[in-house]
C-alpha cells in the first residue's frame, strides 16, 4: 500500500464549502500524514481550515482560467473537484498532471463531455464519475447486501432529508440545475430504462422510525452503478423531506437511507429485504465519508495500488464491505431491519 506521506499534495477544490470542509476534516482523520492542498476562493476561510487539519497548505483558484491560475511548477496527486465546473478545465488539469480526477456534480444526462473527454485521452489518468448519492455510500451499501442474493429483482433506495440538515450551497445548487435542466428522472422499471413519468416518477417509502413519506425519483448515477452492477429489473432513486427520528427525539438531524432489496438470498430466503443507514452527521457528512474513501482508493490508500488509467463507477473500485467497515469508524448505523 501507498504511503501517505510519500504522495504530492491532494488538491481539493471547494475545500470550504459544506462538502469540501468535510470532506478535508475525513481525509485528515483517515491519514493524518497525507499533504493536502486546499484550493478556495475565499482564503480567510482556507486557511483557518489549513490550520485547524494541518498538514496543508492553501491556493487561490481561478476554475475559468486553463491552468486553474496554479504556479505551472506545483505537483498534485489527485484533483478533487467539490464545486461544479462547466469548463471542464479542472478535468483537464488534472489529466495534464497525469493524476485522478473525482467528478462529483454530474446528473446521468450530464456525463457526455467527460466521457468524450476520456474517449480522446484513455490513457491519461483515472478519472471516477461520483454524481451519486452521498458520495457513493448508498449504491456501495446497497450492493454489499445484494451480493447476499442469490437473485435480485429490484433495488430501490429512499433518502430523508431532514429540513434542519441544510445539504449545503453547491449540493443544493446542483439538484435545482437537475430538476430544472434535466429530463425526467432515470429509473429502470420492468427491466426497461425508462425516463419516469407520473406516476412512475413518484412514491412512498417509511423510515425508520416507522413514518410514511411522499418521495420523487431523482436523476443521480446511483441507477446506473446499481442497474449495470446487477441483473435486477427494477432500479430506482427517490428523495424525500420530513424529520428524520433523531430530529423528533431531540437530537440533531441526521440523514437516513432506507435500501430495500427485493430477491431470493442464497439461503433460500424469498421476499422483500430492508437495510437502513443512518448518518447522526447528516447529508454532507455521509457524502464527505463517500468521497474520502474515494480519494484513498484512487491514492492507492486503500489496501490496494492505485490505478493508473481508467473510466470508473465507485463500484468499479471500492470494495463495498472496505466502505462498510469505513462507516463503522464514522460511527454511522447500519442494520438489516
Amino acid at each position: 500500500m501507498t504511503n501517505a506521506a510519500s504522495l504530492s499534495p491532494a488538491l481539493i477544490l471547494g475545500a470550504t464549502g459544506s462538502l469540501g470542509a468535510r470532506t478535508v476534516r475525513m481525509l485528515r482523520r483517515l491519514h493524518p500524514e497525507l499533504p493536502l492542498v486546499l484550493a478556495a476562493r475565499d482564503m480567510v476561510k482556507a486557511e483557518a481550515l489549513a490550520r485547524e487539519v494541518g498538514h496543508a497548505t492553501t491556493a487561490k483558484i481561478d476554475i475559468a482560467a486553463p491552468g486553474l491560475g496554479l504556479d505551472p511548477a506545483a505537483r498534485h496527486s489527485i484533483v478533487v473537484t467539490a464545486l461544479r465546473d462547466h469548463s471542464f478545465n479542472s478535468l483537464r488539469y488534472a489529466q495534464a498532471q497525469g493524476v485522478a480526477y473525482i467528478a462529483l456534480s454530474d446528473g446521468v444526462f450530464e456525463l457526455g463531455p467527460i466521457i468524450a473527454h476520456y474517449a480522446h485521452h484513455a490513457k491519461a489518468a483515472p478519472i471516477l464519475l461520483l454524481g451519486h448519492s452521498n458520495g457513493g455510500v448508498p449504491t456501495l451499501a446497497a450492493l454489499h447486501f445484494a451480493s447476499e442474493f442469490e437473485t435480485v429483482e429490484a433495488i430501490e433506495l429512499g433518502l430523508l432529508f431532514d429540513p434542519g440538515d441544510p445539504f449545503g450551497a453547491v449540493s443544493a445548487k446542483d439538484l435545482e440545475r437537475i430538476n430544472r435542466i434535466g429530463p425526467k428522472p432515470l429509473v429502470k422499471e420492468d427491466g426497461q430504462w425508462q425516463w419516469a413519468e407520473p406516476p412512475l416518477a413518484t412514491r412512498s417509502f417509511t423510515s425508520v422510525d416507522g413514518t410514511t413519506h411522499e418521495a420523487h425519483a431523482a436523476g443521480l448515477l446511483d441507477v446506473l452503478s446499481l442497474g449495470s452492477a446487477t441483473q435486477a429489473a427494477r432500479i430506482r432513486i427517490d428523495l424525500a423531506g420530513g424529520l428524520t427520528a433523531t430530529t423528533k427525539q431531540g437530537g440533531s438531524p441526521s440523514v437516513e437511507v432506507i435500501i430495500e432489496i427485493t430477491g431470493m438470498k442464497k439461503t433460500g430466503e424469498t421476499g422483500r429485504f430492508r437495510y437502513e443507514l443512518v448518518d447522526p452527521e447528516g447529508y454532507a457528512a455521509m457524502s464527505a465519508r463517500g468521497v474520502a474513501v474515494a480519494i484513498e482508493r484512487l491514492l492507492g490508500l486503500a489496501r490496494r495500488s492505485a490505478p493508473k488509467t481508467g473510466l470508473y463507477l465507485p463500484e468499479k473500485l471500492i470494495q463495498p464491505e472496505y466502505l462498510l467497515e469505513r462507516l463503522k469508524i464514522f460511527d454511522v448505523s447500519v442494520r438489516a431491519s
